[in-house]
């Protein structure tokens, strides 16, 4: 049996025990039908697609194209959408401290330029992140600018000479990382 290593020490973390102010994650218990089903069931099938590891592209963070929205599609976003603060801002549990002084630059110039971005993703642990990612080395972060169209923003960020790999996504998350310049 192979173990998998243990992820990097992260000492951002520390900062979410300090800040008071974010709110509190409960994971409810399963529904006591769901409990009763998987008690009185056979052990789930390791080759079934519910049990399976998601293929590249899929898993939570990841939801599939709604029906009728076309893959290419404009992305989803709300123009309306006004950002929670103006300057950098980041969803609870993400951290910018671990990212490279590059990728801090490219951040600082997308909030100077829009005037706010929201950070949904850093760095990542192996088990979460795909083969090749640069989120488990923290070099590769997931944003939004809220209320701006994402294909305007990836097009201006696109532009930077210092930014390597870039992609928009369906849903209106952009990425940006230190890789070799490419979009994927």
């Amino acid at each position: 049996m192979m173990r998998a290593p243990l992820p990097p020490q992260r000492p951002f973390d520390l900062e979410l025990l300090s800040n008071p102010t974010l709110p509190l994650i409960v994971v409810p218990p399963p529904a006591p039908e769901a409990q009763a089903a998987s008690s009185n069931s056979t052990p789930p099938d390791p080759t079934s697609p519910m049990t399976a590891e998601p293929d590249e592209g899929e898993g939570p963070e990841w939801p599939q194209l709604t029906p009728g929205q076309k893959a290419g599609a404009e992305p989803e976003f709300d123009p309306n959408e006004k950002p929670d603060r103006p300057g950098i801002s980041t969803d609870p549990g993400t951290s910018t401290v671990c990212l490279p002084q590059r990728l801090k630059l490219i951040l600082a110039k997308i909030s100077d330029k829009y005037g706010a971005v929201k950070v949904t993703s850093t760095w990542r642990p192996p088990w979460r992140a795909r083969r090749g990612s640069y989120h488990k080395r923290c070099e590769a972060m997931d944003f939004r600018v809220p209320g701006v169209r994402p294909r305007s923003v990836i097009e201006w960020v696109r532009a930077l000479p210092e930014v390597g790999g870039h992609k928009v996504y369906w849903n209106g998350i952009l990425h940006v990382d230190t890789g070799p310049r490419r979009p994927w």
